[in-house]
């Protein structure tokens, strides 16, 4: 049977290291570590983690191509633990449609650049 998919945007596979932040109900910091977006929409992004995720808000932050720090706050969908024993979390951007299409570009852009560029350093 073939699966239906019920999004609204269009996921695209990445793999950028990004630092996320979870918060507790008072916004304030509570546990803090590094993990890799697997894939990103306009509306989400799927992290891959050594641990579980489960304050309901985070706030993802990296890098863009220019070295400025960018960050979005999400609100966690689902955290799951894989066969190979790290998590998959889920999360649905917080901000305006403009702030997360802006933020979900610069990631893509960002991975796109660097793939492009290790392809370039193993070609030479």
């Amino acid at each position: 049977m073939e699966r239906v998919e019920k999004r609204k945007h269009a996921r695209v596979e990445t793999s950028n290291h990004i630092l996320y932040e979870s918060m507790d109900n008072e916004g304030q910091i509570v546990s803090r570590s590094m993990g890799k977006a697997i894939n990103i929409s306009r509306s989400g992004i799927m992290l891959e983690t050594p641990y579980p995720i489960e304050a309901n808000n985070v706030t993802l932050v990296t890098v863009d191509i220019e070295n400025d720090l960018i960050e979005m706050t999400c609100r966690l969908i689902y955290c799951r633990e894989t066969d190979s024993g790290v998590y998959q979390a889920g999360f649905s951007f917080i901000g305006s449609d403009e702030d997360t299409a802006k933020f979900a570009v610069k990631l893509i852009k960002l991975y796109h650049h660097r793939k492009h560029n290790l392809i370039m350093q193993i070609a030479a």
